[in-house]
C-alpha cells in the first residue's frame, strides 16, 4: 500500500468517526457550559465523552498504522485476521470503559432516598 492509499484509507476510517466526534464536541461544550449547575455526574460525563473522543482520533490512525504493519511484516491472512482481532477487541473495551464512565454519570449525585409520593 502506498502513501496515497494509506492517506485515503486514514481519511475515511476518520470520516466514519465524525457523527460520534461531533455529539462529543457538542457534550463537552454543554456539560462545560453548564457545569455550575450539573450534579457530581458533570466529571464522569465528561470523561465518557472525553474517552469516546479520544478513540474517535486514535481508531483511525492505529487501524491504519497496523494494517500496514500487517502487510509489511509478512503475516499470513489468518494471522493477520487474528491481529485485526485484538485491535478491535482494544477498541471495544475502551468504548465499553466510556459507557460506564456515561453509565457512572446518569447515577452519581442521585440522592438514594425514594421520591416522595404526591397525592392526586
Amino acid at each position: 500500500m502506498n502513501n496515497t492509499d494509506q492517506i485515503k484509507l486514514l481519511l475515511s476510517l476518520f470520516a466514519i468517526q465524525l457523527p460520534t466526534l461531533l455529539v462529543c464536541f457538542v457534550a463537552g461544550v454543554v456539560i462545560l457550559a453548564r457545569w455550575k449547575q450539573g450534579s457530581k455526574g458533570s466529571m464522569w460525563a465528561l470523561l465518557g465523552f472525553g474517552l469516546t473522543a479520544l478513540i474517535c482520533f486514535a481508531l483511525p490512525v492505529t487501524q491504519t498504522a497496523v494494517q500496514d504493519w500487517v502487510r509489511h511484516s509478512g503475516y499470513t491472512t489468518s494471522e493477520s485476521a487474528s491481529v485485526m482481532a485484538g485491535i478491535s477487541m482494544v477498541w471495544s473495551v475502551l468504548r465499553a470503559i466510556s459507557y460506564g464512565l456515561l453509565l457512572i454519570a446518569v447515577f452519581a449525585g442521585r440522592s438514594t432516598s425514594p421520591p416522595a409520593s404526591r397525592p392526586l
